[in-house]
This record gives structure tokens, C-alpha cells and sequence, in this order.
């Protein structure tokens, strides 16, 4: 999600997306030349695992993982496991002096863990509590405002982050205690985020990591983004995981400027950015790992046909790469971190023994678990098999509903176990439910939904709305529909809001409303729905929606998000000049662009109608397909046979020369 856009939308979309954002004071813009590179960041990370009678396994993972990834970013970090109150007040003190000693630029703050309110102020639980009323949940705990006084001596960019499981662990003994975590006191200097909202409960995770620890592992390395920017992603993540149960939370005092990793802007897409690496590189253990990783990828038939001439050509035995790789190190290690792919870690291992990164791949090898299904949890497996692909994160990419029936006995398995193991998180109902639905068991599957929308999850909310909307197991209830869609908006979900947008557009089970529909598709284009954006850019070329000279911002903010249409609707502007200057520049930038977006629709679409588009068009292709080394032919603005296999030679390399 775009900070700009948040920003234009912030009364509407914030509040409703979760992402409560508290200004105190504003600071101007800050040019990207004025980017904060710290000297010297520090950070103190605390995983409380082994308590008495009960054990939070993924607290420790969690502070061991942060850990790990934050020294990648250049970050001197002070770890502690199991902390009681003693050692933990200790490190925290000598971690306060330490960041005034070294005049630390940047303090980051991470704690996982129990932790409870109390009248309205936060307690962090060591592991030696023995709490048995509220005087000694007060004298036997950490005290959250004192470790905030300690940490804020420091005149550096401070942040904070509680990734506590918040449930009561003391319910049998202080029936006082609220719900959650209180919000913070006085943020002056700070940024606090908080794994979800106030008041809530976060969950702790049935893999590796939390569903917070693993949106912040993955999106913490995302390069040239604004903190703000990445915890936007991390706010949507979460939601995605959690079916809308867990909304992150974040306050500051003044707006921050900074970047985890400074430099030019990452376009974020991994599985494109995975198959350069792995076709360019000619190695076919890299075109393994694509299929391993993207089973349903754009790149799926190329990489299948590649490797099956690779093996044929050597009798079954993989082939050493003829490409050097020794340029591309930074490439394959920023794609590792980025998608928390351990094989692809063991990989940069094995080709880079003196690798610049060789002990962090090391260290982060061992905190992740074998990609191997025998090593994977059944919620685990419920998730892999079952995600919905709008729901799709970085660990849990999401599946078709026909790559779902044919692995449903299993996923109906996992997700059954899930369900039992874990009752209270009614995600897994809602998957659970979409696997037995493509098993063809609509009557369970619909049961099952309306359990999991009346606790409130935004996949099941949406998934009931359409089967009343289409009439498939229920009856045929448009009314219905759009209250469900409406819930699942209300609860932050971009898929609720298109579809109740399109039930006001088109007046389908009530009044006809299009300033909301417009309004909800705005939500949702800012929450990285690329067809909501495309939807705007129409509205926009048709005089709906502001003007048509604004069409084409939207159709290629639509492209950037993913969306080939996009990419092509904007070309055509440029092509045509339609409310705006030709630009035959733009619009082979943008057709190009197109050609990776999807598994190869674009590029049959446009080799098809190749002379649809202008000469000039046409022509400057051809001149960039030259400069890549891709066409030999002509440069006359003529499409023909080199033309379209310059076009695919693109698509399956990228802009660079294979």
C-alpha cells in the first residue's frame, strides 16, 4: 500500500483498515536525497519462551529471527532469551547507557512475549513471575512506561515493538485484567507498533514465527521504503493471515523518515524477480526452486519446458551453470531475505562459500523449518493448500480453486486438524470450508463459513456473500449479499469492499449509490487491489469518476499493482493521446512491462494485435528489443515473426540481454 494514497484517503481509510496512524506534530516532506543513513543503529530484542506451566515456542523463534535479520540491515543488536526481571532490566539499563555512550541514530525496541494491561497501563511478563494477584503482577512484572523512560534518554529515531501473545495467562487469578494491551502513554520521540489494535488479541503462530514477527521479517528488507510505507505492508499482511482477526497497530509523535534499507525503491515483485535470477543464471537448481516456490507461478510452462531439456541434455543430472554468478550475489541474497525462502538461503550458501552475507544465510538457515511437507505443522499445511490467492502473503502464496481440488483429501485433513488445534482462530474454518467447497461438499462448506463470518472472518464473509449473491448452496439473496460484504469491509477487507462497490454501482440488493461505490473502490485501490484501480481509471476515461485526463495515473498505478489490463489501457492512451500528449515512449514502457505480468495472456494478446498499435510504437519496441539483444530485424515500426520473438525473448528474460 502507498503512503501517498493513505494520505488522500486518510479520514476514510485509515481508521477502517486498522491502520490507526496518531500525529501529535507534523514534519514537511523530506526529499529522498534527504533519506536518514544512520551511523549506528542499535536494538534490543527480548523472545520470552519458557514459562512456568506454559511455552510461547515462537517468542523465541521470533526475537532469534529479528535478531538475525536486523544485524543484516546493519543493526548491532543485544538478544535475550527467557528474560526474568532481573536480566531484564539489567540488559535494558546497559542497553539505555550503551545508545547515549555510542550516540546511536537509531533504537529499536523488540519484545515477544506474555504481556497484559492493568487499569490502563502495560505489563511485560519475565519468565520467573510467580504472579498470583495484582500486587505481584505489578512488583514481579516489567513495567512498559519504565522500559519507554529508559529507552527515551537516547536522542535517537526511536521504535518499539510488542509482538506479545495477549491473552490473560492469569485469568484464573486476576479476573481484573483487560483484554489485550492498553494503548501507549506519552510517544513523544517514538514509534510504537503493536502486533494488533488495542484492547486485542494477538495470536502467536502455528509455524516459525507470529503473523506479525513474519510480516516484519519479510517486508523489513524491502529496499528504499519508508518505515511507514513497510508498516503498511505489515499491517496488510497480518490481515491477510488472520482472515481480519489481527490488525497491527502503530503510533508515532512525529512523522519518521526512515528506511531500513536505504537506496533505490524495490518493485516488491519476488516470484518475477526469482525467475531473472533463475533464467538469466541458465541454472537449473534456481528453475527448481521457482517451481518449488511458485508451483502456479507465470513462469510455470517455460520453467518446466527449461528444465526438462536441461536434465534431458545430461542424462537426468543437474548442469553446473555457465553463467557466473558472482555479480548477482547481492540480487540473490535480497530475494532469500525478502521471501524467507530457506532453499533458496541454502542455496546462496553452497554458491557463495565466501559469500559477504555467508553467516547471517547460516544463521537464518537454522530458525526456519524445512520446506519439506513432513517437517510442516497441519496448519501450516491448511495454509499452503487452502489460501485464498487475494489473501496471498510472502510465506503463503495462495492457490487456485482447481490446484485445491486436486489436493483436497489433503487439505481437507489439515485444515480439520487446525480447526481442532486451534478453535479459537476461526480462519481456519474459513479454509477449511474453501477446500471442502472445492471437494464439491458445498452444504458442509457453507455451514462452515457461516461459523467463521459470524466470528467475524473477512474471507468467509465475502466467500457467503458470493454464494448468496450466485445462488450456489443457499438461496439467492442479493440483500444478503451485500450486508455480508458490507461486514467484510467494515472489518478492513479490499475483496468486500470491490464487491459491495460493484452491488451499489449496479443496484443489485439495494438503493444505487455510485459516490460510495467510488469511495469504496479508492479503499481498495489503496490497499493494492489492482482491479479496483483499473476500475478507477474507467470511471476516470468515462467522466465518473474526476476527469479523463486522469485515466491514465490510474490504469498504470494498475499496472504497477499487477495488473496486465492496466498496463495495456494506459498504453493505449499514450499510444492514441487520448486527454494527454502521444507518447510512443510510454507506451512500449508500459506494453513491455506487461509481458511478465501474467503466464503469457499479455504476450499472446499483443503479438495478435501488434498492428493495432501505432507505428511509431511498434517502432520504438523494436528499438528497445534491439538494445536488449532480442530483435535482429528491421527498425521500421513493422510487427512481424522477429518482432513477436523479441517480444518473448522479454518476457522470459527481462530487459536484460540473455
Amino acid at each position: 500500500m502507498k503512503l501517498h494514497l493513505v494520505r488522500q484517503l486518510l479520514e476514510k481509510v485509515l481508521l477502517l483498515s486498522g491502520l490507526i496512524l496518531v500525529v501529535s506534530v507534523s514534519l514537511p516532506e523530506t526529499s529522498r536525497a534527504q533519506q536518514l543513513v544512520p551511523d549506528t543503529r542499535m536494538a534490543l530484542i527480548v523472545g520470552n519462551s519458557n514459562y512456568n506451566g506454559e511455552k510461547l515456542p515462537n517468542a523465541r523463534n521470533d526475537a532469534e529471527s529479528i535478531a538475525a535479520t536486523l544485524q543484516t540491515l546493519r543493526f548491532d543488536v543485544t538478544l535475550i532469551l527467557d528474560a526474568t526481571q532481573e536480566s531484564f532490566l539489567k540488559k535494558a539499563e546497559e542497553f539505555s547507557q550503551a545508545t547515549i555512550r555510542r550516540n546511536a541514530n537509531v533504537v529499536l525496541v523488540y519484545y515477544a512475549g506474555h504481556g497484559v494491561q492493568l487499569a490502563g497501563k502495560n505489563y511485560l511478563i519475565p519468565v520467573d513471575s510467580r504472579i498470583s494477584d495484582i500486587d505481584t503482577l505489578v512488583s514481579d512484572s516489567i513495567h512498559f512506561d519504565e522500559l519507554l523512560k529508559l529507552v527515551g534518554r537516547s536522542s535517537a529515531f526511536k521504535m518499539v515493538f510488542l509482538d506479545a501473545c495477549q491473552n490473560n495467562p492469569f485469568q484464573d487469578r486476576i479476573k481484573s485484567l483487560e483484554v489485550g494491551l492498553a494503548p501507549p502513554p506519552d510517544v513523544s520521540g517514538f514509534l510504537i507498533g503493536y502486533a494488533t489494535q488495542p484492547g486485542k488479541v494477538a495470536y502467536d503462530g502455528a509455524g516459525d514465527n507470529s503473523p506479525y514477527a513474519t510480516a516484519l521479517l519479510s517486508y523489513m528488507h524491502s529496499s528504499g521504503r519508508e518505515v511507514l510505507s513497510v508498516l503498511a505492508d505489515v499491517n496488510q499482511n497480518v490481515r491477510k493471515e488472520t482472515g481480519g482477526a489481527q490488525v497491527p497497530y502503530v503510533q508515532f509523535s512525529v512523522k519518521p523518515d526512515f528506511y531500513f534499507k536505504p537506496g533505490p525503491e524495490s518493485d516488491g515483485d519476488l516470484e518475477a524477480g526469482l525467475w531473472k535470477l533463475s533464467v538469466q543464471q541458465e541454472d537449473p537448481r534456481l528453475i527448481q526452486l521457482y517451481l518449488q516456490r511458485y508451483p502456479e507461478g507465470r513462469f510455470v510452462d517455460e520453467a518446466q519446458t527449461i528444465l526438462e531439456r536441461a536434465l534431458k541434455d545430461t542424462n537426468g543430472v543437474l548442469p553446473t551453470p555457465s553463467v557466473g554468478l558472482a555479480s548477482l550475489e547481492e540480487e540473490i541474497w535480497s530475494n532469500a531475505l525478502a521471501s524467507r525462502n530457506r532453499a533458496l538461503l541454502q542455496y546462496y550458501i553452497e554458491r557463495f562459500p565466501d559469500g559477504q552475507y555467508l553467516e547471517q544465510a547460516k544463521t537464518l538457515v537454522t530458525q526456519m523449518m524445512p520446506d519439506n511437507p513432513n517437517n510442516l505443522t497441519q496448519s501450516e499445511l491448511c495454509r499452503r493448500f487452502a489460501t485464498h490467492p487475494n489473501d496471498s502473503t510472502v510465506i503463503y502464496r495462495g492457490v487456485s480453486l482447481n490446484l485445491l481440488a486436486k489436493n483436497s483429501g489433503a487439505a481437507i485433513h489439515s485444515c480439520e486438524q487446525a480447526v481442532k488445534d486451534y478453535p479459537d482462530v476461526p480462519h481456519y474454518k474459513a479454509l477449511l470450508a474453501r477446500a471442502r467447497a472445492a471437494a464439491g461438499d458445498t452444504k458442509i462448506a457453507v455451514d462452515l463459513y457461516q461459523q467463521a463470518a459470524a466470528a467475524g472472518d473477512t474471507r468467509a464473509l465475502v466467500s457467503l456473500g458470493l454464494l448468496y449473491e450466485l445462488g450456489q448452496g443457499l438461496p439467492k439473496d442479493l440483500l444478503k449479499a451485500r450486508e455480508l460484504f458490507e461486514r467484510a469491509y467494515a472489518n478492513g477487507s479490499a475483496d468486500g469492499a470491490i464487491n459491495l462497490a460493484v452491488s451499489l454501482y449496479n443496484g443489485t440488493g439495494g438503493a444505487r449509490d455510485v459516490p460510495r461505490a467510488i469511495t469504496l473502490l479508492e479503499y481498495a485501490s489503496s490497499e493494492g487491489a489492482a482491479r479496483a484501480t483499473y476500475n478507477l481509471g474507467v470511471f476516470a476515461k468515462e467522466g465518473i469518476y474526476k476527469t479523463p485526463e486522469d485515466a491514465a495515473a490510474y490504469f498504470e498505478l494498475a499496472a504497477q499493482q499487477g495488473y496486465a489490463e492496466g498496463a495495456l489501457a494506459a498504453a493505449a492512451i499514450y499510444d492514441e493521446g487520448f486527454h494527454t500528449d502521444k507518447s510512443p515512449q510510454k507506451a512500449s514502457e508500459l506494453l513491455l512491462s506487461a509481458l511478465t505480468v501474467d503466464s503469457g495472456e499479455t504476450l499472446a494478446k499483443i503479438s495478435s494485435d501488434a498492428r493495432s498499435w501505432s507505428r511509431d510504437t511498434i517502432l520504438e519496441i523494436q528499438t528497445r528489443l534491439q538494445s536488449a539483444g532480442y530483435y535482429e530485424g528491421t527498425l521500421d515500426g513493422v510487427p512481424g515473426p522477429l518482432f513477436n520473438r523479441g517480444l518473448e525473448s522479454w518476457r522470459l528474460y527481462g530487459g536484460s540481454p540473455s
